[in-house]
């Protein structure tokens, strides 16, 4: 899915923490595209009177808000990790929906690696490429075509005593990801599908046909209140330090993944290794685990069972990494994971080795003394 966006501003002006007057705002910018790779770096994006090739808007200047808030929806505080806005929709008897908006540079992952981890979420089993096609729906992102796909488990998840769903929409810019996401209680978010697509639709996403950036209308028609703020680049993930194996070879990054090695065994088996970084929640603990149980051919568990098959490494830096160890069963028979989770206030890491169920088992020691050296900055 390629957006070829003429001249310019695709302005969705992503909202600092709290929303609110006098808070930050975070301006992306794209290049016009000329058919290459190349890609600009985020920067200030032109007030609706310049030349969206030449203005920048000074801090002082006042930014819009870049949708029209459906009614109902009430914005909540953006506190840390990767979200630059946040809405809520509730119930009068406590059922309630989450919505956020998250922009991803290089970590955002492919298109199946996000259905797979908005699955994991719902505790539904991992599906393939070819299953993708029924599972997405064509979607306007303000003037872009893009994807959404809806999710609903097949029970309730977590403390929730209902079903759960998720509406989540992908808006693919040069260098950056956006993802407009719905999650909450499987008959209130069906009944925000409507408002969901219609806030999609009001995304300011590109100039108007005259030529000029304009924002959109609030829902009562008249302009929203406005910010002011520094501009701030997208969100970044810092590297760690650790100590490598000698065994282990460097193979080349991802889309998802920050770094990653290759392990091999005397008799010719494989082993990978990979390092990914997510927001804060990143779907949680269980529903990871029981994504990777699903992968290697496992029943999911439920929170008493997952305890029961966790243990722990300390870090060097002082950090405490969660540590899963799974053999495959069924088509996934001879393989093996061996996982660590380290949850932070701004990331959640998660370094996974699989392979060769013979060679991990070999490599456990390695990985421990990988896992242990591991130093945030």
């Amino acid at each position: 899915m390629h957006c070829r966006l003429s001249p310019v501003l695709v302005a969705v002006v992503l909202l600092g923490p709290g929303c609110g007057r006098d808070e930050s705002v975070r301006v992306y910018q794209a290049p016009k595209d000329h058919g290459g790779s190349q890609t600009a770096a985020p920067s200030p994006a032109p007030s609706p009177s310049s030349s969206a090739s030449t203005a920048s808007v000074p801090a002082s200047a006042p930014q819009r808000t870049p949708w029209i808030v459906p009614a109902g929806w009430t914005e909540k505080p953006s506190t840390g990790g990767m979200r630059i806005a946040t809405y809520a929709v509730t119930a009068p008897d406590g059922r309630a929906v989450d919505i956020s908006v998250v922009p991803l540079g290089a970590a955002a992952g492919s298109l199946l690696d996000n259905v797979n981890r908005w699955r994991g979420e719902l505790e539904l089993p991992p599906v393939t490429e070819a299953d993708l096609p029924r599972l997405l729906t064509a979607v306007k992102i303000g003037e872009v075509d893009a994807q959404m796909v809806e999710l609903v488990s097949e029970k309730p998840v977590g403390a929730d005593k209902t079903r759960s769903r998720t509406l989540a929409a992908i808006l693919p810019l040069p260098g950056t990801t956006v993802f407009f996401k719905a999650k909450g209680d499987d008959t209130l978010v069906q009944d925000n599908a409507g408002a969901f697509k219609a806030w999609l639709k009001s995304v300011q996403t590109g100039p108007n046909p005259g030529g000029e950036s304009t924002p959109p209308p609030s829902a009562s028609g008249t302009a929203p209140g406005d910010m002011r703020g520094p501009v701030a680049p997208p969100p970044s993930t810092a590297l760690p330090t650790w100590e490598v194996p000698s065994t282990w070879k460097s193979a080349p990054a991802s889309t998802m993944r920050l770094a990653s090695f290759a392990l091999g065994g005397p008799g010719g088996q494989t082993g990978d290794l990979s390092v990914v970084a997510l927001g804060p929640a990143a779907g949680g603990l269980l529903a990871n685990v029981n994504r990777w149980r699903g992968q290697f051919g496992l029943d999911p568990v439920d929170e008493a069972g997952l305890q029961k098959t966790l243990t722990s490494l300390s870090l060097s830096g002082g950090e405490t990494a969660t540590v899963v160890d799974l053999v495959g069963t069924g088509e996934a028979a001879g393989r093996r994971l061996l996982g660590a989770i380290v949850s932070r206030s701004d990331r959640t890491w998660f370094y996974k080795l699989t392979g060769d169920a013979t060679l991990v088992q070999s490599e456990r020691g390695n990985f421990e003394k990988f896992i242990r050296s591991v130093k945030y900055p």
